[in-house]
């Protein structure tokens, strides 16, 4: 019974992957951004800034940083008007 236990667990082990996709991760396998956020005015944006673990990925991605930088939609000083923060918004 012992070596069965054992020989379970190296199975599970193995057979399960040391980065599993997460659907909470900013970029998809390819390197593209996910847009989870939509916003009221209908903008997307890569990262809720008002959740403190999003704050945090945002602070160290600086190509969600510069998109916002260079990003000249409205929306986002209207969603920043209302309230809504996001990062890396979508073009």
């Amino acid at each position: 019974m012992k070596k069965l236990i054992t020989l379970l667990l190296a199975i599970s082990f193995v057979a399960t992957p040391a980065f599993a996709w997460n659907d909470d991760d900013p970029y998809d396998s390819s390197g593209n951004p996910n847009y989870r956020y939509k916003s009221y005015t209908g903008q997307k944006y890569q990262y809720d800034l008002s959740n403190p673990s999003d704050k945090l990925r945002y602070d160290v991605d600086p190509s969600a940083q510069l998109r916002d930088s260079i990003n000249p939609s409205p929306r986002i000083d209207l969603d920043r008007d209302m309230g809504q923060y996001g990062g890396g918004a979508k073009w």
